[in-house]
């Protein structure tokens, strides 16, 4: 089943969190001008108004409630249950045993990780 990325709309108000819907569910899209020479789809199901989620930050919080997917930085979600390896003390997370792929971890958030890795593989 094809999910689309959303945030609800109440009337002109757009919610801040985003939220997946199933495709089978939209009835309709309309197109609406919200800026000067800008315009967002609206989707129409029986569950209410939505729009395609333009929002970097609402996108990024909704990734994170994946399986696996957690912020590890500010704009940065990573897949742990992907990851070959982590570095603590220089703060990255890797996706290849080079050693070449990788996200950074802000000092912050390592501890964050840290239990969340242990509890993903249950180390």
């Amino acid at each position: 089943m094809d999910r689309i990325m959303v945030q609800r709309r109440e009337g002109k108000k757009i919610s801040d969190e985003a939220e997946w819907i199933n495709a089978d569910d939209v009835k309709h899209c309309t197109r609406e001008m919200f800026a000067k020479q800008q315009y967002r789809i609206v989707i129409h199901t029986e569950d209410g108004q939505f729009v395609h989620c333009f929002s970097n930050d609402a996108f990024l919080r909704l990734m994170s409630e994946r399986h696996g997917m957690i912020m590890t930085d500010a704009g940065v979600v990573g897949n742990l249950a992907k990851m070959k390896s982590v570095d603590y003390e220089n703060g990255k997370v890797y996706f290849d045993l080079g050693q070449d792929e990788y996200i950074t971890i802000s000092r912050p958030r390592t501890n964050l990780v840290r239990e969340y890795i242990n509890k993903l593989f249950g180390k």
